[in-house]
């Protein structure tokens, strides 16, 4: 049995949470995981494509990992590596990202609402279609980010790092 098919069934059994579970590489797109909580679980390269994510807890190294419109309404992903992860059109309603490293992340049309990016890392990613309403960006890093095509509503960049010189 794979470590991901072993974390699905000890799943649908109703345990919620695993410790340093490695998912390295698993195909894991559609599952429903809702209030799942990795803690230091290694989930590199993970594809989660459309995965319902909600109320999850996922305290993990996401870099490089699809989550291409995930559910993650309600997701703790705080200080989570999600270093070139693919999150385009995400549902990202309420999650918490504070202290993530999104750098070079593929954010396009992902819809970040009464998120919270406080601290976040996002030089060089990717937010073309963005959609951010009422998300809290304080000390956010945006360097080398196109905000060009980026909706922003209700949402202020007074404290977010834009250039070397923030």
């Amino acid at each position: 049995m794979t470590p991901s098919e072993e974390l699905l069934e000890r799943y649908a059994t109703g345990k919620r949470g695993f410790i340093g579970v490695d998912l390295r590489d698993a195909d894991l797109h559609g599952v429903n995981l809702e209030g799942i909580l990795l803690w230091q679980a290694n989930l590199e390269r993970v594809n989660l494509t459309g995965a319902d994510l909600k109320n999850t807890h996922l305290f993990a190294n996401l870099s490089s990992a699809s989550l291409a419109q995930a559910d993650l309404t309600n997701a703790r992903l705080i200080y989570a590596d999600l270093k070139q992860a693919n999150l385009t059109e995400a549902k990202l309603f309420k999650a918490i990202l504070k202290g993530a490293d999104l750098r070079g992340a593929n954010l396009a049309g992902a819809k970040f609402v009464y998120a919270d990016l406080s601290d976040a890392d996002l030089r060089g990613a990717n937010l073309q279609g963005c959609i951010f309403y009422k998300s809290n960006l304080y000390q956010t890093n945006l360097q080398d980010t196109d905000l060009t095509e980026v909706l922003l509503l209700g949402t202020e960049l007074w404290y977010a790092i834009l250039s070397e010189n923030d």
